[in-house]
């Protein structure tokens, strides 16, 4: 696999969740959605970006990235502090904080030697596979999809 295809898969999951929420009125963007409102979905987002750039630094030390301990929470509290964290109301806000960190992880990625981001460091995933930095690089791009459909059918529902 060329080591540049998570990121490019990250950037473009991106993308979409940002041209899902950008047309939304702040009436919609701040409403609740099963549990949730778009709103905290960006929040969400800004924090899991952050989290995923201490988590590789983590794997690159050979260290469990400290988010494993959430796990069987369904990282309700990691989520919960992140909302709580970035508690903006304003749509331009959060996805300004949203771009910035994303621009942030992905210049962390990209100085990551290619060799690195599949590199096994002996660190286990808790479901049993080797933890690797493409592995959270997929695993939040696939977060970033799962809230665009999620948004999207919700979406279709008002």
């Amino acid at each position: 696999m060329h080591t540049q295809y998570p990121l490019l898969l990250l950037r473009r999951r991106y993308q979409e969740f940002v041209d899902c929420i950008l047309p939304l009125p702040d009436a919609l963007f701040l409403s609740p959605m099963n549990g949730w409102s778009a709103r905290d979905v960006v929040a969400h987002l800004i924090g899991w970006n952050g989290l995923m750039v201490e988590s590789a630094m983590s794997l690159l030390a050979g260290e469990a990235p400290t988010y494993y301990a959430d796990a069987a929470n369904d990282y309700r509290n990691i989520n919960a502090a992140f909302v709580a964290k970035h508690s903006a109301v304003s749509k331009a806000q959060l996805l300004r904080e949203l771009g910035s960190s994303m621009e942030r992880l992905e210049a962390f990625v990209a100085d990551v030697p290619p060799g690195d981001l599949s590199a096994d460091r002996g660190v286990t995933h808790y479901r049993g596979r080797p933890a690797t930095l493409i592995g959270i690089i997929q695993s939040l791009a696939g977060d970033y999809q799962h809230h665009t459909r999620q948004i999207a059918d919700w979406l279709g529902t008002q």
